[in-house]
């Protein structure tokens, strides 16, 4: 019986990891992870923006900041483990912007639009 119950206990977490090994997934994941965002393009032009801090947690609700500066900007803070973050942008006079997201030291995905006139979105998980 001991032994049907510990190959139960395995299985359980090898199906909520899933295909992941175990070190490498965040199910055991405590603590956070440091995160820079900066907004750059047109020096001097003024930025709209704001950024997310959203949980995957339904429990944990999620932030907004709103950003109201003149690039380049740029803002840290940390947040918990298995969060969502995410950018967006616009500057004035058609004003190029670019949005670049830093998680531990390391850049997330480039930007998916830079241009003048569009607005600039990037999420970094």
């Amino acid at each position: 019986m001991k032994n049907h119950l510990a190959r139960l206990a395995v299985a359980v977490v090898l199906l909520a990891v899933g295909s992941k090994p175990i070190m490498q997934s965040n199910f055991f994941s405590f603590g956070s992870d440091a995160y820079e965002i900066k907004w750059s393009g047109t020096n001097g032009s003024k930025l709209f923006g704001s950024y997310v801090i959203a949980s995957k947690s339904p429990s944990t609700p999620s932030r907004v900041e709103k950003v109201t500066a003149t690039l380049p900007y740029k803002v840290n803070f940390s947040a918990p483990k298995n969060t969502l973050i995410s950018a967006a942008g616009i500057t004035d006079h058609q004003g190029t912007v670019e949005i670049k997201i830093f998680k531990n030291g390391l850049e997330c995905e480039k930007a998916s639009v830079i241009g003048s006139g569009a607005i600039a979105n990037k999420i970094c998980q």
